[in-house]
């Protein structure tokens, strides 16, 4: 069998970038599957990144979280366009400040409603990988 003479190094380096991405681009990475998730109806894709011990709005913690998605997606479909994200990486722990364009409709093709919502999210690393930890809707 005969190889390129150049072909392992560019491997080799094309699968060590895959591996060395920064903390900030791994959470934008994160965020961006869980609003892929969202746009698809998929409650658990949507959650699977959140810590064991995630808090967010009104005591939510992941079970409700993933209940309370799988219930609007029953009823709506929802739509996510990302005005401002800023991620902020401090060790272990991050912050993520979104500001999102938020869109429903039921059965028609227009959007029946849309919101423009600011989120403050903290993240922690857990093994190799970012999970959320607090989702906080901020006053507009």
């Amino acid at each position: 069998m005969t190889r390129a003479p150049g072909l392992l190094p560019i491997l080799l380096a094309g699968l060590l970038a895959c591996g060395s991405r920064s903390p900030e681009a791994q959470i934008h990475a994160a965020f961006e599957a869980c609003r892929t998730a969202v746009e698809a109806g998929d409650a658990a894709g949507a959650t699977a990144p959140l810590d064991p011990a995630f808090a967010g709005p009104e005591g939510m913690n992941k079970g409700t979280a993933r209940l309370f998605l799988q219930s609007t997606f029953r009823q709506e479909q929802v739509g996510i366009t990302v005005l401002h994200d800023q991620v902020q990486v401090r060790g272990n722990e991050a912050g993520q400040e979104v500001v999102l364009l938020l869109t429903s409709r039921g059965g028609g093709l227009l959007p029946q409603e849309a919101s423009r919502r600011s989120f403050h999210l903290r993240w922690r690393r857990l093994g190799g990988s970012w999970r959320l930890l607090e989702l906080e809707a901020l006053q507009p």
